[in-house]
């Protein structure tokens, strides 16, 4: 069966530029504020220009960051108060950023991981930094020190260091013409070469190639079979003679299992809503097909991949009007995916 890939990412995007400095820091403030305690620099007192682009890939973050001059504090208060237990990696691709009175300080080409279950006290010049956010559990189980690296920089000239920026900045380039499931795609290695360049040495466990070509078999396999009602995480981990655990382990990046043939189902039945010669079947028949056979749930599980209901996908399909991107405004935004990061 052909796999679909027509599902665009989730983008938010937070613009502050045409609004007067104390209009534009207030609205950034909104924003970053939920996760630091910013103060911004005197110089940008009259124009507080920031634009945030974030893609949302399930369980991993991608944001880049033009922001102007300005402290952030990640104080134990802000880390009571969010939760957040996620790592920032930051490619520095103008500008400069770093600890605030002493120590580390990233420049263009270097990289910067902040860990935001410690505190910390940074600084940034006018700046551009991409970030690859990802919760705890899917970075840590794979770096020797975990705890070590809040505050922790990769200087350009390390040929790790730059082949971790050289992969960043060409995702970062290329997203806007990617698909959910091709960016989800390449997770799993991008947090290999993460983990890669902050223990300092490529170990034999993350070299990932048995893990990927595994999940690139099982992946082949649901798309195969994704019409069969029997198709579960009980009965793929039974046929590739794996417990449940490892599955799911190999099915991190792209929230479980189940969660993958989920959106592979929900794909399809959006692909066959706009299909003028399945306009006579009733948009229950077509669920109830793809295995879903409680119309309610599925209607919900629907919207919130695709952000508008089955019907109005059809309506709109069928009105001959171009369907709405996935980053309709009606998504969540950025800061409550890094929330929502586990």
């Amino acid at each position: 069966m052909t796999e679909h890939t027509d599902i665009s990412i989730p983008h938010s995007v937070l613009d502050t530029r045409g609004l007067p400095g104390k209009q534009g820091f207030e609205l950034w403030q909104e924003h970053g504020g939920l996760y630091y305690d910013l103060r911004a620099h005197k110089e940008h007192a009259q124009a507080f220009d920031v634009r945030v682009d974030a893609w949302h890939l399930g369980n991993v973050l991608l944001a880049n960051f033009q922001v102007p001059g300005q402290d952030y504090s990640r104080s134990r208060a802000c880390i009571g108060r969010d939760g957040a237990d996620v790592y920032m990696l930051q490619i520095v691709c103008r500008g400069w950023s770093g600890a605030r009175d002493s120590g580390a300080t990233a420049r263009t080409g270097d990289i910067m991981i902040y860990d935001l279950a410690q505190p910390s006290v940074s600084r940034g010049g006018d700046n551009e930094v991409f970030s690859l956010i990802l919760p705890r559990n899917l970075l840590a189980p794979h770096l020797e020190a975990p705890d070590e690296h809040s505050i922790h920089q990769l200087a350009v000239g390390n040929p790790l260091t730059s082949l971790l920026g050289e992969h960043l900045i060409g995702l970062r380039a290329r997203l806007p013409s990617m698909s959910l499931n091709q960016a989800q795609a390449v997770m799993p290695a991008t947090v290999q070469l993460v983990a890669a360049a902050l223990n300092g040495t490529v170990r034999e466990e993350q070299a990932g190639s048995v893990r990927m070509a595994m999940t690139e078999r099982i992946c082949t396999h649901i798309n195969a079979h994704i019409l069969d009602p029997n198709l579960n995480p009980e009965a793929i981990a039974s046929g590739f003679g794996m417990t449940r655990r490892n599955l799911g382990y190999l099915f991190e990046s792209y929230g479980g299992v189940a969660a993958y043939i989920r959106r592979k189902r929900l794909s399809l039945i959006r692909t066959a809503l706009v299909d003028p010669a399945r306009k006579g079947a009733s948009i229950e028949a077509i669920a109830e097909a793809h295995g879903f056979n409680h119309y309610r749930s599925f209607a919900l599980a629907f919207q919130r991949q695709f952000g508008f209901t089955p019907r109005e996908v059809r309506a709109l399909a069928h009105e001959g009007q171009a369907l709405p991107s996935v980053s309709d405004s009606r998504l969540a935004d950025w800061t409550q995916w890094i929330r929502d990061l586990k």
